[in-house]
């Protein structure tokens, strides 16, 4: 089992699946500090059965990594992992909500999903989470704080598996820097840079006045000098003070 210091390990994991909790899951997030775009988040699981060819090597915190290393690694984590999710926060929930509670936001929509597909896979019976377990990067417990957005009224009836498992307190574990420790942790931080990176890739193409394949909207010299240029687009935050300032200039002109 992988213990490399310098590398995130299983160490985690594996002091909570000999608690008996067979799904640990990791959870990270990408996007925060940008200007423009959704918050990304990811959830990820490995089998307590890990071996020499499951583990990978190369995984550890995505802000460590180059693109063609988290591009490489992305595939094997998908493909891999015992179970997995992605989930959103749009620039305009940012806006509503905070981008705090909007992270919350999208790591439920991660775990609903991650949740969904173990339920379809017969991997649990959908109302038994006595085996589930939560590893957080960060010091805010994401997932617990997530259960806001099931009594919301523009959010609740988008989860049904994730209603069952926070009717209950969890077992979440908060740990700072996480992603360059813990491996689950890092391979959900592989999967949510991933994801975000090409959405914003995408974004590009729909508004090329900002050259967001560049920057990814995070807050660069070069994005902000496009941006009070063109002024804000609907994928920026406009509760965030330089775009903020941007639209103010504009408004002006």
């Amino acid at each position: 089992m992988r213990t490399n210091e310098s590398l995130p390990n299983l160490e985690q994991e594996a002091l909570l699946w000999k608690q008996g909790s067979a799904f640990v899951f990791g959870i990270d997030e990408a996007g925060r500090g940008c200007l423009a775009g959704p918050v990304c988040a990811a959830v990820a699981a490995w089998s307590a059965n890990l071996n020499a060819e499951t583990v990978l090597s190369e995984i550890r915190d995505s802000k460590q990594m180059t693109l063609a290393q988290r591009e490489a690694a992305f595939d094997p984590v998908m493909e891999r992992s015992l179970a997995k999710g992605v989930g959103w926060a749009s620039a305009q929930e940012i806006d509503r909500w905070n981008i705090l509670r909007a992270t919350y936001l999208a790591v439920a929509r991660a775990m609903e999903q991650a949740l969904r597909v173990m339920f379809e896979k017969g991997l649990f019976d959908g109302k038994d989470f006595s085996l589930f377990a939560f590893l957080t990067d960060g010091s805010h417990p994401l997932l617990s704080h997530s259960r806001f957005f099931l009594k919301e009224p523009d959010t609740k009836n988008e989860f049904h598996f994730l209603k069952i498992l926070l009717q209950d307190p969890v077992k979440e574990i908060c740990l700072i820097k996480g992603d360059s420790r813990v491996y689950s942790i890092a391979s959900a931080s592989v999967l949510a840079k991933v994801h975000r990176d090409r959405h914003m890739l995408v974004l590009d193409k729909e508004f090329p006045a900002y050259n967001f394949a560049d920057h990814k909207g995070y807050s660069t010299e070069k994005h902000i000098k496009k941006l009070r240029e063109s002024g804000p687009c609907s994928e920026h935050r406009r509760s965030y003070a330089p775009v903020a300032e941007a639209a103010a200039m504009w408004q002006t002109r």
